[in-house]
C-alpha cells in the first residue's frame, strides 16, 4: 500500500484500475509537416470536433476548442512562428511555453488557466507536425492519470468508463476539472511526479475531497471509502430546496468562464453572486465589441433566472492583456487595476457599462465595482453609469462595491450609507490585511482568512451593512469552505457566493448548527490570537 497526497478538485471517492495517459512530446521525433500545414490541419480537426461536441450537447468542451482556435490564430504567436518557417518542433513549442509563462506568473487563477490552454495548443500543434496519432481505449472502472487533459484529448475517450481522474498538473479551473465536476467524477490534481512510477492496471482509490490517493489499498481502506461515499450521497440528497429555504440564507454562485455558464445545472440555485467578466477580454485578441459583450450577458440571463451581480472589469497591473497596452508596474497588486483602470480608460468602461444596461434582463442585474479604496472612486463610477443610463433612457441598476482593500473595510460605515450593496472579496482582503502575496506559497502561514485581523475587518463590514440595512455578501473562497463559511455565518452573514459544488457541504455545516448561540461564539473568535485558535473552536463545534 502506497499513499500519495494531491489537491481535491472534484468531490467524491472512487475505486478503480490505473491507466496512465501519456501526452508528453518526444522532441527527438522530427517534424513531418511544417507548422503552417499542421496548424491548418489542427484548426480543421478542432472545427470538426466542435461540431461533434455540440451535437452531443457537450458545449463546454466545444467552447474551449473555439478558444484553442483563437490561440492558434493569435497574431503575436503567429508572428513569432512566421519568423522561421523551418523551425524545429522544439523551437515551435518554445514559443508557446514563453507565451504561457507570462500568464503563469500572474496570481489570478483565470490567467493561470490561460497558460495551461496555451501549452495544450502548443502540444497539439507539435503532435500534428510529427503526425502523431493519439487514440486510446479505456476499460471499465478506470482511474485516469495524466499530465493534463484537454477537450481534444477527451473527445475520443469514453468517459463513462472513468471512475476517477488524477492530474499531475492542472488547476482548479482547468478543462478536466470542469468536466469531472459536470459528470460527477472525483478528481485530484497537483500530484506532480509522485505517480511517475505507477503502471497501468494497478488497483487504487482517490478521494476528491481530501486529495488522498492510495495505491493497492487494503480491504479495510476500501470499506472506509465506500462508507464515506455513502455519507457524501446522503449529505447531497439532504440539500433540498425546502430545507434550504427554511434556513434563512441565500446561496449564489461564482461564475468566471463561458464553460462555467454553459455547464451550470442546479435544480434551485439560480443567482450569480460574482460574475467575473475578465474572460470576455482574455478570450479575444482585440477589445470585445459591445455586441460580443451583450451576447455573453444574454447567455447568463438565459441560464440564471435570479440575481446577477456583474463585476466590472478587474484587470490591470499583474493581469496583462496585450491589446490593452497596459504599463508594467513595480508593485502591480497595488497598481492601476479594477476601477482605477476603468476610470482611466473611459472608452473601455463605456462599452462594458452599455453592454450591461442594454440587457433584456436589466431588472435582475446589479453592477459591482472592484478595487474600491475611496468614497470618491465609487461616486465617480456611479456618476458615469448614471450618465450612460440617462442617455439610454433606462433605470440605473443597483450599484455596489467589492470590499477587498483595508481602506474600504475600515470605512464600511460610510460606504454602507451610499451603496446599494457590498460584496466582500476575502481573497484579496486577506492578502492586503496580512501583507502577504496570495500567489507566494512561501507566505502560506500569513494567508489564512480565519486570522482574527481579517475576521475583525469582515465583522465590521457585516455589522455596518446590517445597521444601515444594506445587502452584504461574501464572494471569496471563504464562502466555499464549510469551516470558513460557518465562521461567516457566526459573524452574521446571510448571503454566500460560492462554487456550486460546495453548496451541499456549506449547507450541512450551517443547517446542522443553526440554533447555536452565534453572538457568544462571535465574541470568542474575535478575541483569539491567531487563525489556529479560531479554527480549533469552530472545528470542535462542527465535529
Amino acid at each position: 500500500m502506497t499513499s500519495v497526497k494531491g489537491l481535491g478538485a472534484s468531490l467524491g471517492v472512487a475505486i478503480g484500475s490505473s491507466f496512465v495517459y501519456e501526452n508528453e512530446i518526444d522532441f527527438d521525433k522530427e517534424a513531418i509537416l511544417t507548422y503552417v500545414e499542421a496548424s491548418k490541419q489542427l484548426i480543421e480537426k478542432f472545427s470538426s470536433q466542435i461540431v461533434d461536441f455540440r451535437s452531443k450537447e457537450r458545449n463546454d468542451e466545444a467552447d474551449i476548442l473555439d478558444a484553442y482556435i483563437l490561440i492558434l490564430q493569435d497574431p503575436e504567436i503567429v508572428d513569432q512562428l512566421n519568423q522561421n518557417l523551418d523551425s524545429s518542433v522544439e523551437e515551435v513549442y518554445s514559443i508557446f511555453t514563453s507565451t504561457a509563462s507570462v500568464f503563469e506568473s500572474m496570481e489570478d487563477v483565470y490567467f493561470k488557466q490561460r497558460a495551461e490552454d496555451i501549452l495544450s495548443v502548443g502540444k497539439h500543434l507539435v503532435f500534428n507536425m510529427q503526425n502523431v496519432e493519439r487514440e486510446i481505449t479505456l476499460n471499465e472502472n478506470t482511474i485516469l492519470i495524466a499530465e493534463d487533459l484537454t477537450p481534444a484529448d477527451t473527445s475520443s475517450m469514453d468517459l463513462s468508463k472513468v471512475n476517477g481522474i488524477i492530474l499531475k498538473e492542472g488547476g482548479f479551473t482547468s478543462h478536466a476539472v470542469i468536466v469531472a465536476k459536470n459528470l460527477g467524477i472525483p478528481c485530484v490534481i497537483g500530484v506532480k511526479s509522485l505517480l511517475d512510477n505507477i503502471a497501468d492496471g494497478e488497483l487504487m482509490t482517490i478521494d476528491g475531497d481530501t486529495g488522498n490517493i492510495v495505491i493497492s489499498p487494503s480491504e479495510n481502506q476500501i470499506s472506509e471509502l465506500k462508507e464515506k461515499q455513502g455519507n457524501i450521497t446522503k449529505l447531497i440528497d439532504n440539500f433540498t430546496k425546502k430545507k434550504y429555504e427554511a434556513l434563512g440564507v441565500e446561496f449564489r454562485v461564482n461564475i468566471g468562464s463561458l464553460e462555467e455558464i454553459i455547464s451550470f445545472n442546479h435544480p434551485f440555485l439560480n443567482s450569480i453572486g460574482l460574475f467575473r467578466s475578465e474572460f470576455i477580454y482574455l478570450d479575444n485578441t482585440t477589445i470585445p465589441t459591445l455586441e460580443e459583450q451583450t451576447r455573453v450577458l444574454e447567455q447568463i440571463t438565459q441560464k440564471f433566472t435570479g440575481t446577477i451581480v456583474y463585476r466590472t472589469l478587474d484587470i490591470g497591473g499583474d493581469k496583462q492583456v496585450d491589446y490593452l497596452n497596459l504599463p508594467s508596474e513595480e508593485n502591480p497588486f497595488l497598481g492601476v487595476r479594477g476601477i482605477r483602470l476603468l476610470l482611466d480608460d473611459i472608452e473601455l468602461f463605456d462599452t462594458q457599462v452599455k453592454s450591461i444596461l442594454n440587457s433584456k434582463s436589466l431588472g435582475r442585474v446589479k453592477i459591482m465595482f472592484p478595487m474600491i479604496s475611496t468614497i470618491e472612486d465609487f461616486i465617480k463610477a456611479k456618476e458615469f453609469v448614471a450618465k450612460i443610463a440617462n442617455n439610454l433612457n433606462v433605470e440605473v441598476p443597483p450599484l455596489g462595491i467589492m470590499v477587498e482593500t483595508p481602506s474600504s473595510a475600515l470605512i464600511a460605515d460610510k460606504f454602507s450609507e451610499i451603496v446599494d450593496f457590498i460584496s466582500i472579496g476575502t481573497n484579496d482582503l486577506t492578502q492586503y490585511i496580512m501583507a502577504a502575496d496570495r500567489g507566494n506559497n512561501n507566505l502560506s502561514p500569513y494567508q489564512d482568512p480565519l486570522h482574527p485581523a481579517v475576521l475583525r475587518a469582515i465583522s465590521n463590514v457585516i455589522d455596518c451593512c446590517n445597521a444601515n440595512n444594506t445587502e452584504v455578501s461574501v464572494c471569496g473562497e471563504m464562502s466555499s469552505d464549510p469551516v470558513s463559511a460557518f465562521v461567516l455565518y457566526i459573524l452574521g452573514l446571510k448571503i454566500f457566493s460560492m462554487a456550486p459544488s460546495a453548496a451541499p457541504f456549506v449547507f450541512d455545516a450551517l443547517d446542522t448548527h443553526s440554533k447555536i448561540n452565534k453572538q457568544k461564539i462571535k465574541d470568542q473568535i474575535l478575541q483569539k490570537n491567531n487563525a489556529d485558535e479560531v479554527r480549533t473552536i469552530i472545528q470542535e463545534i462542527l465535529s
